[in-house]
């Protein structure tokens, strides 16, 4: 079971039932809220146990002038929280809370992506579980919508390795946790998914994945950079 470096495949849960391109704490705590409901699915089947939140070190500075909406980039450099032990529906106020000292006098201060990484669970061919570092993780931002993108960098859930070598026990193990735990996030957060079909790395069939072929179904032999080998 291999876990990359890059993606092997996310999929980008967006929430438009408010358009804005403003900012303020309680846009904030909307998606930390999906996050939370995420990060609990996840949990449960074993697929994240967050232990960090990483703030991209580019941030958006805006404030509301009359009916327009301004917005300048600030550089923070990466900021690494360790993630709280808290009752459910507390992350939220925590994470507000921690904001509060990066704001000013004017305006709302806030990271342009928010990443929750840790520790998941893979089941090996004997079926005997294994922890690995980035199985999943959760990847926020704002758009004009909020966007909670769930990634993965394990190859667990493909028939076969990225080489071509079947699989199938692996698979057979893993596949479907991912998937059900995708469906209960679509689910709950009631958000709509879209999802890229094809990557360098698989076929993305809605909540399963499969290897990249050719016309006559062979698994095409790719590196764990994505490029055909041969």
């Amino acid at each position: 079971m291999v876990i990359l470096d890059l993606p092997v495949a996310d999929w980008w849960f967006e929430d438009r039932t408010k358009i804005t391109t403003f900012v303020e704490p309680e846009r904030m705590r909307s998606l930390i809220d999906m996050c939370e409901k995420s990060i609990s699915i996840l949990k449960r089947y074993e697929l994240l146990s967050p232990s960090k939140i990483i703030l991209s070190e580019n941030w958006i500075f805006n404030e509301k002038v009359g009916e327009q909406v301004k917005q300048r980039r600030v550089q923070e450099g990466d900021i690494s929280i360790d993630y709280p032990s808290l009752n459910e529906n507390e992350l939220a106020t925590y994470f507000l809370d921690w904001l509060k000292k990066e704001q000013g006098a004017t305006g709302y201060v806030y990271p342009c992506s928010i990443q929750f990484v840790g520790e998941g669970t893979l089941i090996n061919q004997d079926g005997v579980k294994q922890g690995f570092q980035n199985v999943v993780s959760i990847e926020a931002r704002f758009t004009e919508a909020l966007v909670v993108d769930v990634i993965t960098y394990s190859t667990a859930w493909l028939p076969n390795t990225l080489a071509g070598e079947p699989q199938q026990e692996i698979y057979k193990w893993n596949a479907p946790r991912l998937e059900k735990a995708l469906y209960e996030i679509e689910a709950t957060l009631g958000a709509e998914v879209i999802i890229d079909d094809v990557n360098e790395f698989c076929h993305i069939n809605g909540y399963r994945l499969d290897n990249v072929r050719d016309i006559d179904g062979e698994v095409i032999p790719i590196d764990e950079k994505g490029r055909i080998i041969g």
